[in-house]
C-alpha cells in the first residue's frame, strides 16, 4: 500500500475532536495542551486559541464562523463507581443582608424550562453485562469551560462547570448550543441570547455525546450505564426543581423566601421549604411547607439548622415556561454561648531567667547579670501579663471582664474590662498583699443580644501567687577556712515563692553563683555554704543576693578580715 502523507503533524499527543467550516477550514482541538488549531485547505496551520486548560474535548460551529470550545481538564482518567448520588444542582452563596440576619442568594440560570429529567424519554438501554468506561473519568481539579472564539481568536466563556467535563455540544437549527457534562452529568442549553439554562440531570455519571435534530428533538447519550435520552422541544405540564441541602451552621429562625421568576400567561410557579437538623433529609425532617405563593412570604418550615426548597413548575400548553432566575431565603442563627480559647496569667520575666555575661574565673563560672545584681524595678517585678482568647459562634460582639480575690475571700473585684476577642493586660499587683488569688474570665454577649437570650460564659484560674515581698537572708556567719578563704554559711527564706538562685560578690567584683547545701534550689527556705577564693591580708565585704521565683532579691552582707 503507498504511503499516505500526513495532511497535518501535530506537535500535541492526542488530537480529540475535529470539525470543518463552509470554506473547508479544519479545526482542531487538543490535549495536552488545550489548543484550537485552524488549518487551510492547503494545510497551514495556526493556533485559533490557547485555552488556559489542558484538554479541549470537543469543537462546534455556528453559521457566523464562530468556534464553541469544551475543556475537559481533570485527575487522572479512573472508571466510576455505577449509580452514585446525585450530586447538588445548585450552590447557595451566603451574604449578609444587615448585623444579624443573613440569606442565600442563588443565581439559577436565567431560563429554567419545563424539559426536567422527569420530561426525558428512555431510547434504549445497554445490556448491564456490557461496561464500556466513559471518554473522561476523574474529578476536575478545577473548573471546565464552554468558551466561544470568534475567527480573530477573541475568545468568551460561556459556560463554567466546578465538578464536571465538557464531554460533547451540538447546535440545533435556531443556533442555541447544547451542552453535556461528565462526572456529573448535566444538559446545559446556551440560547442564542446567550442566557444558558440547565436542562436535565440523569443518574448516570457521565453524559458523553449529543445529537439535534431538524425537529428540534435532542439526543444525548450516557455512559456508566450506556442509555440514549431524548428531550423534545415541548414543555411538560409540570416540572418540579428540588435545591441542594443549605447550611446555615447552627439552628436558625427562619425569614422570609424571596424569589425573581418570569410567569407568562398561562403558567404558574410556586415554592415550598422543609427544614431539619441532620444533613441529610429523613424522616426527622419536617415534611414540605404549603406552597408559597409570593415573593417575600414568610417561611413557615421550623427552625433548625439546614433548608432545601423545591420549584413547581407548571403550563397548561407546551409552548410556554415559568423562568426561575434566583432564590433567597433569610434566616438568623439562634444565640449560641461565647467560648474562652484560652486564658493564662503569667508573671514577668524575672532577672534570673534574663540572659547573664558569663566568665570564668579560678575553674567556677561566674556571671554578670545587667544593672545591680540583674534586678529589675520593683514595679515591674510585681506586675502579672493576663493573656486571653474568645470566640462567638454568632461573631456577636463581646464583653470581657477580668476579677480577683484571695482565696480565702468571697467577694471578686474588677481588674479590667475590654471587648477584645484576643489580647493581653498588664495586671500591677505592687499594692496587694502577698498571697494566692483566683484570677477570672468572664465573656458575654451582651453588646448584641437581648437579655433574655444573651449568654456568658466564664474561666477561673487558681491559684495565682502573688509575692512582692524580698526573701530573708538569715544566719549570716563569715568564718575563715584554711589556704587563705574564708568559708561564709546563711539561710535564705520566703514566705510564699521559692528560692531559685544565691549569688555573691566580694568587694563589688564579679557575681559568683553559692550552691543550697541539699544541692538543689526547690523550696521557699534553702541553706547554703559559700568559699571564697584565696585571699589576700585585709577587710573585705561580701554582699549576698537570693532570688525568689517571682523575681524578688533577698539583699544580706557580712563583713570579714583576712589575716
Amino acid at each position: 500500500m503507498a504511503h499516505r502523507p500526513f495532511f497535518f503533524d501535530s506537535p500535541e499527543t492526542n488530537l480529540l475532536d475535529v470539525l470543518h467550516d463552509r470554506y473547508d477550514n479544519i479545526y482542531v482541538g487538543t490535549e495536552p495542551n488545550g489548543l484550537v488549531y485552524k488549518i487551510t485547505p492547503s494545510g497551514q496551520p495556526q493556533v485559533l486559541y490557547d485555552a488556559s486548560e489542558g484538554e479541549i474535548h470537543c469543537l462546534s460551529i455556528d453559521s457566523a464562523g464562530n468556534i464553541y470550545a469544551g475543556t475537559a481538564s481533570g485527575a487522572q482518567p479512573q472508571v466510576p463507581v455505577a449509580q452514585p448520588s446525585q450530586p447538588p444542582v445548585q450552590a447557595g452563596a451566603i451574604t449578609s443582608l444587615f448585623k444579624d440576619e443573613k440569606s442565600w442568594d442563588l443565581n439559577l440560570p436565567e431560563e429554567f424550562p419545563m424539559a426536567q429529567p422527569a420530561s426525558l424519554q428512555q431510547q434504549k438501554t445497554v445490556s448491564k453485562g456490557i461496561e464500556a468506561p466513559p471518554k473522561t473519568t476523574g474529578l476536575p481539579t478545577a473548573p471546565n469551560y464552554v468558551y466561544k472564539i470568534n475567527q480573530e481568536g477573541l475568545a468568551q466563556k460561556k459556560l463554567e462547570t466546578s465538578q464536571s467535563f465538557v464531554l460533547g455540544m451540538s447546535l440545533d437549527v435556531q443556533e442555541n448550543l447544547y451542552v453535556v457534562t461528565g462526572n456529573t452529568s448535566g444538559v446545559y442549553k446556551i440560547s442564542g441570547d446567550e442566557s444558558t439554562s440547565s436542562l436535565a440531570r440523569v443518574e448516570e455519571v457521565q453524559a458523553l455525546c449529543c445529537l439535534n435534530t431538524d425537529k428540534n428533538e435532542l439526543y444525548f447519550g450516557t455512559g456508566n450505564m450506556g442509555k440514549v435520552y431524548k428531550i423534545s422541544p415541548s414543555f411538560m405540564k409540570e416540572g418540579i426543581f428540588t435545591s441542594n441541602v443549605l447550611d446555615t451552621t447552627a439552628p436558625s429562625n427562619w425569614g422570609c423566601i424571596y424569589w425573581t421568576d418570569t410567569q407568562p400567561e398561562g403558567t404558574q410557579l410556586t415554592l415550598s421549604t422543609r427544614s431539619g437538623n441532620g444533613e441529610k433529609p429523613d424522616v426527622a425532617w419536617s415534611g414540605w411547607s404549603a406552597p408559597y405563593m409570593i415573593t417575600g412570604e414568610r417561611i413557615t418550615s421550623p427552625p433548625a439548622r439546614f433548608i432545601q426548597y423545591k420549584a413547581i413548575l407548571q403550563t397548561k400548553n407546551g409552548d410556554s415556561t415559568p423562568v426561575l432566575s434566583a432564590v433567597s431565603l433569610s434566616y438568623l442563627p439562634k444565640n449560641q454561648p461565647p467560648r474562652i480559647v484560652s486564658f493564662v496569667v503569667e508573671k514577668e520575666l524575672s532577672p534570673v531567667s534574663q540572659k547573664q555575661h558569663e566568665t570564668k574565673n579560678d575553674g567556677k563560672v561566674e556571671s554578670r547579670p545587667q544593672g545591680a545584681a540583674g534586678q529589675k524595678p520593683h514595679h515591674q517585678i510585681a506586675q502579672k501579663n493576663i493573656q486571653w482568647e474568645a470566640e462567638d459562634p454568632n461573631n456577636d460582639t463581646l464583653q470581657l471582664t477580668m476579677y480577683y480575690r484571695g482565696v480565702e475571700e468571697k467577694m471578686w473585684k474588677v481588674i479590667d474590662k475590654n471587648s477584645q476577642k484576643k489580647g493581653s493586660f498588664t495586671w500591677d499587683t505592687l499594692r496587694l498583699p502577698d498571697g494566692e488569688y483566683q484570677v477570672r474570665l468572664a465573656v458575654s454577649d451582651d453588646p448584641d443580644n437581648p437579655p433574655e437570650t444573651a449568654f456568658s460564659t466564664e474561666k477561673t484560674i487558681e491559684p495565682v501567687v502573688i509575692d512582692n515581698t524580698k526573701p530573708d537572708i538569715k544566719s549570716l556567719e563569715a568564718v575563715a577556712g584554711t589556704g587563705g578563704r574564708y568559708v561564709i554559711s546563711g539561710t535564705a527564706q520566703d514566705d510564699y515563692s521559692k528560692i531559685v538562685k544565691v549569688q555573691y560578690t566580694i568587694d563589688g567584683q564579679e557575681w559568683v553563683s553559692a550552691y543550697p547545701v541539699d544541692g538543689v534550689f526547690d523550696s521557699p527556705e534553702e541553706s547554703f555554704q559559700i568559699t571564697t577564693r584565696s585571699l589576700m591580708p585585709g577587710d573585705y565585704t561580701l554582699v549576698v543576693n537570693a532570688f525568689d521565683s517571682e523575681g524578688n532579691i533577698g539583699i544580706g552582707k557580712v563583713l570579714f578580715e583576712m589575716k
